[in-house]
């Protein structure tokens, strides 16, 4: 095996950018050090996807196993300059933290091509492919992906942001005319710093390092056998024997205030927030597969289409796949098109989004537009007006065309987290200006207060009936109380459990029947009845939101109840006739102690009081829901000793 070694670079007589200057290009991004390791990994894996198979991505958080610690120790720090500006030789003696345990944050992908082309680069360009001198050499170089994620590849320094040591391992396999070739090299990114030569006088050095078949100006990485048994001593997962794809090692991660534990729960779903467009089982072959990987644990990432919040946007997202109701956004003057945008709105429980989603600018239900390009990551959630209830989330996609990709990507930042059109100029700044006011004109029509559906009325509810499904209210009928449906203002739903709270008032009850365990004078029989316990509130299911009222069995005896559900019209009474073609409330049926019954009616031919049962009902979106609990029959018991 050869024997590598830190070359570092010296500043050339015509100068050259500073280790520090590479990391300041990222400025102070919006969203914290972990979600953009998420973002511009993953987009470096997605560009580089060969097709035909799906793109393994896989976060991995573990230390450097015992039997592998010395390797590190010695192969690591062959001829790493003697500063305090090489903090890797502090970490590797366990000088920083009193401890020879090393951490260590693996990014890897697979079904990707690796960075393969020239590995110098004082090679011309050609037809060749540059992944490797544009990610382990080069800064700003230019993208070469059609169609690709990344523009100039600043969000690299990321990977060196996150290392304590400001060092990063990266371990490739790649095609080349002499088959699949495994390629390892080390780089830190420190600080400029002056070190004496052999001659006793200072020179200066840009802070970038490589380790690797060092050579007098210039590092190759070890290639082939070298580098596989250099792998294989430091304890790096090795390649199988058909497999392509990259590595990359972050020596040391910084993960803040957070525990390990929590730190790999965020990338989990930061991996969910950041990349659900293409981790969709829909798309086949060509999507992303992610996993995550503590100690060797496995850590659950959320699978959009089944985790609360990103659902709404999966469903905007099938709108705009399918062509259901998407819209082309269009600037006037001059005439463009700039690309295409869909919206969904549904019920969800009250619920609090994880700190991924929060970072994101997700703090509540969902009332955003996932903003995307070509390769469609999410490059910004966009708020729009908020809900008026904390049950109701709406969700939007915009992907812009083709034709537009450059443009929109032009006016990102280094960390591709959101659209500037202030740094553009001309006919660009006006497109990406444009965009972001008709996005704000369908987000005001599609938010305005719906009109109730019915033949019996037709007339905006206003604060009740906008953007909502399944504002409810309360139980009524023989032996059961009656309350109003629910105004919700903001803020008016979410006690817990995801119960609504009534802001109307109760009224008198549906017929004189009276409530309670009272013995009736006649018959000497106690009355037996139904009364409800608390609000309704809401329910996540397999099929969609649930609408639950709880009750309580007055008395003993026999009881049979129904359960109806219907749409309240803006006189505040039940639908009659609902128009053609449009849904209905359903009831689903009862909960009682630990069984279930499907259908409106249950019959309790021993109930006791104090006993529970819930009603469940499917609701329809963009209507209040009225719900209804009827006495059908009551035999109640003679009491003990009359």
């Amino acid at each position: 095996m050869k024997q590598a070694r830190w070359y570092s670079q010296p500043f050339p007589p015509a100068g050259s950018i500073s280790a520090e200057g590479i990391k300041r290009t990222l400025g102070k991004p919006p969203i914290p050090w972990p979600a953009i390791l998420i973002r511009e990994s993953a987009q470096n894996s997605w560009d580089a996807r060969v097709g035909g198979r799906p793109v393994g991505f896989t976060i991995n958080l573990s230390v450097v196993p015992p039997q592998n610690a010395n390797a590190w120790r010695t192969l690591l720090l062959e001829g790493a300059p003697h500063s305090d500006k090489f903090p890797l030789r502090q970490i590797l003696r366990g000088r920083e933290w009193h401890s020879t345990i090393v951490r260590t944050l693996t990014v890897s992908d697979r079904g990707t091509k690796g960075l393969g082309g020239p590995t110098r680069a004082d090679i011309a360009r050609g037809d060749e492919p540059r992944d490797w001198v544009s990610f382990v050499l080069n800064v700003g170089d230019p993208p070469d992906t059609k169609r690709g994620g990344g523009t100039y590849g600043y969000g690299k320094s990321i990977l060196y942001q996150m290392s304590r040591a400001g060092t990063i391992l990266v371990h490739t396999r790649t095609p080349t005319p002499a088959g699949l070739q495994n390629r390892l090299i080390g780089i830190c990114l420190g600080e400029s710093m002056e070190i004496a030569g052999e001659n006793g006088e200072l020179r200066p050095y840009t802070g970038r390092h490589w380790w690797g078949d060092a050579e007098k100006a210039h590092v190759e990485p070890l290639v082939g056998v070298d580098a596989e048994m250099a792998a294989k001593a430091l304890g790096l997962q090795p390649f199988d024997a058909d497999e392509s794809g990259t590595d990359v090692i972050i020596v040391e991660p910084d993960l803040g205030d957070q525990s390990d534990d929590e730190a790999v729960r965020y990338l989990a779903d930061a991996i969910a927030w950041n990349l659900w467009p293409i981790l969709l089982e829909q798309r086949g072959t060509e999507r992303m597969v992610p996993r995550v990987w503590h100690n060797g644990l496995s850590v659950p990432v959320p699978i959009p289409e089944k985790t609360r919040g990103l659902k709404t946007f999966v469903a905007a997202y099938r709108r705009l796949q399918e062509g259901d109701e998407a819209q082309t956004l269009l600037c006037g003057n001059p005439k463009k098109q700039l690309g295409r945008i869909a919206l969904e709105r549904q019920l969800i429980p009250v619920f609090e989004p994880p700190a991924a989603a929060q970072d994101l600018g997700i703090t509540s239900a969902p009332h955003h537009v996932c903003l995307m390009r070509a390769p469609e990551l999410v490059v910004k959630y966009h708020a729009g007006p908020e809900p008026i209830s904390a049950n109701l989330a709406y969700a939007g996609v915009f992907k812009a065309l083709d034709d537009m990709d450059r443009t929109y990507a032009a006016a990102e930042p280094p960390t591709h987290d959101d659209w500037v059109f202030t740094q553009l100029e001309g006919l660009e700044r006006t497109f990406v200006r444009t965009t972001f006011t008709r996005i704000k004109e369908r987000l005001a029509e599609f938010a305005r207060p719906a009109e109730v559906r019915s033949n019996a009325a037709r007339a905006p509810l206003g604060a009740v009936s906008n953007f909502l499904g399944s504002l409810v209210a309360a139980a009524t009928g023989t032996g059961a109380a009656s309350a109003l449906a629910p105004q919700m203002a903001p803020g008016g739903v979410g006690a817990e459990r995801g119960r609504a709270e009534p802001q109307g008032n109760d009224v008198a009850p549906a017929t004189s029947t009276a409530i309670g365990s009272e013995r009736s004078e006649r018959s000497g029989r106690e009355r037996v009845s139904i009364r409800l316990d608390g609000d309704p509130y809401f329910e996540d299911s397999e099929i969609g939101l649930l609408l639950v009222q709880d009750a309580l069995v007055v008395g003993n005896g026999h009881l049979v109840v129904q359960g109806t559900a219907g749409i309240m019209v803006a006189d505040g009474s039940r639908e009659q006739e609902p128009p053609d073609g449009f849904d209905e409330p359903v009831v689903l049926g009862w909960r009682y102690g630990t069984g279930e019954r499907q259908g409106d009616e249950l019959d309790l031919s021993d109930a006791t009081a104090g006993q529970r049962v819930a009603l469940v009902v499917q609701p329809v979106p963009d209507t209040i829901t009225q719900m209804d609990i009827s006495v059908l029959r009551a035999e109640g018991k003679i009491p003990h000793g009359s």
